[in-house]
């Protein structure tokens, strides 16, 4: 796993919301488990299904993940280079994620947002439920949940861009 970096860390309150939301994310891993185990219990030893049941593991895998992104970013749990980035100094460290968060992380969260934001408005117009016969409805909630994760990403990333920008020369 790799290790914390000095830069990342910080209690702002977006700090406390993104731990947060990542404490919320985790309960829903176990959630999903427990969903998993019940559908397999139904299936093999009470020869049942359900629909809702089945999307109720999707759409907890999904917020599961979506919700967790911001955590990951905050604790250094993202993807990156690690062979090359944990060779450097921190200073180095510092300015490759200040670049990296300009110009790639903010410009695609930006775009992200750009593009979902109607997709989520027309879920929510719609009252959106499932296309399946038995499904779940409120599937407007779970696509909610794309806008809060991104809103979480930029905030955090503006959060880190702040502080690598605050010991940029250190």
């Amino acid at each position: 796993m790799a290790e914390r970096l000095d830069h990342l860390s910080g209690d702002t309150m977006i700090d406390r919301i993104v731990h947060g939301v990542g404490i919320v994310a985790r309960w829903l891993c176990l959630l999903l488990a427990l969903l998993q185990f019940g559908v397999v219990v139904a299936r093999y030893l009470f020869e049942t299904g359900s629909v809702m049941a089945q999307e109720a593991i999707l759409f907890t895998f999904g917020a599961m993940f979506m919700l967790a992104l911001a955590d990951a970013l905050k604790n250094g749990r993202h993807v990156r280079v690690d062979m090359i980035f944990h060779g450097l100094q921190p200073r180095a460290q510092r300015r490759i994620d200040a670049i990296g968060i300009v110009v790639f992380l903010l410009p695609l969260c930006g775009f992200m947002l750009y593009l979902a934001f109607p997709y989520v408005m027309n879920s929510w117009a719609a009252l959106e439920g499932s296309r399946e016969a038995g499904g779940l409805p409120g599937v407007f909630l779970l696509k909610t949940v794309i806008l809060i994760a991104l809103v979480l990403v930029i905030a955090q990333a503006l959060m880190i861009l702040r502080r690598c920008i605050q010991r940029w020369s250190e």
